[in-house]
């Protein structure tokens, strides 16, 4: 939920989310579990930055 609520607060991360999602469903269309797994980077990085405002 983290996730989720930071990028329906950060429309420039959402975008970049959406594009990348695009990118890879291309590129792993027939490989769910590397099209996932090519998408922990962004997610995780996106949770750190998540994290560090919800504890201000």
């Amino acid at each position: 939920m983290l996730f989720r609520d930071y990028l329906r607060t950060h429309p420039a991360e959402l975008s970049q989310y959406a594009r990348l999602k695009k990118v890879l469903a291309e590129k792993y269309k027939y490989d769910r579990p590397a099209y996932t797994k090519a998408k922990e980077p962004f997610i995780q990085e996106v949770i750190k930055k998540a994290n560090g405002v919800s504890q201000k």
